[in-house]
């Protein structure tokens, strides 16, 4: 499988606590850069994607006549899958048109939250009936697309009772993905700020297991059939290419990982689209290593034996010590060939990918 990446970095204004690359306002940039992701793209000279995805910033702030100017270059390629992000305060009829029209197969919307107080501590532009009108809209004009919402939950000084009303309030209007994210401090947004000494991650994933949804992925859970396959893609380290401001592009070739970087700011990636400013290349036993800590994302866990065939290795053998040391802790539990995380080991993620990544030379 390979996916195509877009990066949109225009937002309404920028949010403290998030930690991809976005700038407020912009607007007299915004068609130069359209022009500069066409040469991008052309300069790939690729036909063949399984899927793709739009993502920023907030594509649905951008005028959707330069969306449809791009998206008319990549026409004639049949993606399996392709998404589109959108916040609330910026969905439009004439956006949706677009959606629309392209044939879009799933939309992504950043509500967050469905409270006030929080989307205002967050800086979200929009409001609680901001979501609510634009989700209504949504399936309205584009009732074959998927929906997702995205949810924020233990978030500083916002209490419990909160995220759980947003929680069910996501629930009620059944969109067929939901992405829910424990609160990172990533940014240092909030970081003055007690963080919750009791996490609502089981919570969430109770209630949405119990609502239906499958928890395929450690923050994410779908109506069976309707998983993202383009994260799925990231999180199996498949091959993708992006092209805009801050984009990424992974190759597996040679027994090596190459990942490839662009300009990190808007101005230093219309001076050049089609360069690269960074690359980082990985192979043996890191690149075992990578396969395992992404691979453990997925709920279905890591397929030890598909990787003993892809590197000829005995990762048993390999990873040992550590995978010997997660499994007595209580991390980890072996289904068949499969390595999973075990429910602790969800709650402890990151102990446990940072144990791994110790682990190498």
């Amino acid at each position: 499988m390979k996916g195509l990446y877009v990066h949109i970095p225009f937002c309404v204004n920028r949010c403290g606590y998030c930690g991809f690359y976005s700038e407020a306002g912009q607007a007299e940039l915004t068609e130069r850069y359209f022009d500069c992701l066409i040469r991008d793209l052309l300069s790939l000279n690729e036909k063949k994607y399984d899927t793709l995805y739009i993502g920023g910033g907030t594509p649905s702030h951008v005028p959707p006549f330069l969306l449809a100017k791009f998206l008319d270059k990549i026409s004639d390629i049949h993606f399996k899958e392709s998404t589109i992000e959108a916040n609330p305060e910026s969905l439009s009829d004439e956006f949706l048109s677009v959606v629309k029209d392209f044939g879009f197969t799933r939309l992504s919307m950043g509500c967050q939250s469905t409270d006030d107080g929080v989307l205002r501590l967050l800086g979200r532009a929009h409001s609680c009936a901001d979501v609510f009108r634009a989700y209504d809209m949504a399936r309205k004009k584009c009732a074959d697309a998927d929906i997702n919402l995205d949810m924020i939950y233990d978030i500083p000084s916002a209490d419990n009772a909160r995220a759980k009303k947003t929680l069910s309030d996501i629930i009620s209007l059944a969109p067929e993905h939901v992405s829910a994210y424990s609160y990172s401090f990533d940014t240092g947004y909030l970081a003055d700020r007690e963080p919750h000494e009791d996490s609502l991650y089981l919570t969430v994933k109770h209630s949405l297991q119990n609502a239906g949804y499958h928890k395929y992925e450690i923050s994410n859970f779908a109506v069976r059939g309707h998983e993202s396959l383009h994260n799925i893609n990231y999180w199996m380290m498949g091959d993708y290419d992006g092209i805009g401001a801050s984009a990424w592009s992974m190759a597996n070739c040679d027994g090596k990982r190459i990942l490839r970087g662009k300009a990190s700011d808007i101005s230093g990636y219309m001076d050049d689209p089609e360069s690269f400013v960074s690359e980082e290349v990985t192979e043996g036993i890191q690149r075992i290593c990578e396969d395992v800590v992404f691979g453990l994302r997925m709920l279905d866990g890591v397929d030890i034996s598909g990787l003993n065939n892809k590197y000829g290795e005995n990762i048993r053998d390999v990873l040992k010590g550590p995978l010997e040391h997660l499994e007595k802790e209580g991390l980890t539990r072996w289904n068949g060939e499969k390595l999973c995380l075990t429910e602790k080991g969800e709650l402890l993620l990151d102990s446990v990918q940072e144990y791994l990544w110790g682990f190498l030379p």
